[in-house]
């Protein structure tokens, strides 16, 4: 699938004259460590193909529950989950920083946008890929500087590179523990990606407590009657909730998200801890919601 969708970098909005239908643009990045902000114009010269944009074809669709044939009247067992089955399928999407995966969290973080013109859909940096002070260390009054398309905490010291390979690195290592996770709490993903992006995502935004709880908050969230975008930012929102031993617990835990709080105290919002952090959530399941969206509209067109 997306066999048509390529990637380049580019710069800015001005997407007239890139006529590379059902292509996918980068912003070109020729960087230093001492100049890490500036970006430079658009021209024939500084449109590079880097990579193709490939998402693997959906695996086929396992039922969870037994399948009585017909013919014989005999249960058929659906196959048990394959963790490697699933590594093969989801890695490619974390594999670059042009991959659908990071692409996801780079919008939810801010990093990213997504521009669809003329039926050819382009992915830009905004500044804060070359540098921002993260506004949730500020809540506890350190000042760290985030780079690359997942916010490195500074860890790349301003090499865009550096940074890129770092995201890629993290997100791929924790990606069985996020499978397994998702499927011991009953969620196939094999055909949730929106599950698995969004376990993915929270992973990025806080500790790794909190996305491991995420897929028993999202069951917990269908139970209860919620689907598709207020689900997943319930489910997140629910996830920062731990009693002092480490469990989450919806009714006696405290809100761990102490980053967005302190955003929320310094802005003076009149909102609850859990307003606060379910507006955060809910942005980020939106934007992740909206990159899906922009990739599957531009494959339905480029096939028909």
């Amino acid at each position: 699938m997306f066999d048509l969708i390529w990637l380049s970098r580019v710069t800015f909005l001005g997407l007239a004259g890139i006529g590379c239908t059902a292509a996918l643009f980068f912003p070109s990045l020729h960087h230093n460590n001492n100049n890490a902000t500036k970006t430079p114009a658009i021209n024939s010269e500084n449109i590079q193909l880097v990579s193709k944009a490939v998402i693997p074809p959906p695996l086929p669709v396992i039922q969870r529950q037994t399948v009585r044939q017909k013919e014989s009247n005999k249960v058929i067992q659906a196959p048990p989950f394959n963790l490697q089955q699933s590594l093969s399928f989801y890695s490619s999407l974390f594999s670059t920083p042009t991959s659908l995966g990071m692409v996801a969290i780079g919008v939810a973080e801010g990093n990213y946008r997504l521009v669809v013109s003329n039926g050819t859909l382009y992915v830009q940096s905004t500044p804060l890929y070359f540098g921002h002070t993260d506004p949730g260390n500020l809540s506890w009054g350190e000042v760290v500087t985030n780079y690359g398309p997942c916010s490195d905490q500074g860890r790349s010291k301003g090499n865009i590179a550096s940074a890129e390979q770092w995201c890629l690195q993290r997100a791929i290592a924790q990606l069985p523990t996020q499978l397994m996770d998702l499927n011991a709490a009953g969620i196939d993903p094999n055909t949730d990606l929106e599950a698995v992006l969004n376990t993915a995502d929270l992973y990025n935004q806080a500790s790794p407590i909190h996305s491991r709880y995420f897929p028993q908050a999202l069951v917990m969230a269908k139970r209860g009657g919620m689907t598709g975008i207020e689900a997943l930012a319930w489910a997140r929102t629910e996830s920062f909730y731990l009693n002092t031993n480490g469990q989450m617990d919806l009714q006696n835990g405290q809100n761990k998200a102490t980053g967005l709080i302190g955003i929320c105290a310094r802005e003076n919002r009149p909102v609850t801890e859990w307003e606060c952090v379910y507006g955060d959530q809910l942005r980020r399941v939106k934007a992740i919601d909206s990159v899906l969206d922009k990739y599957r509209k531009i494959y339905q067109r480029a096939n028909g």
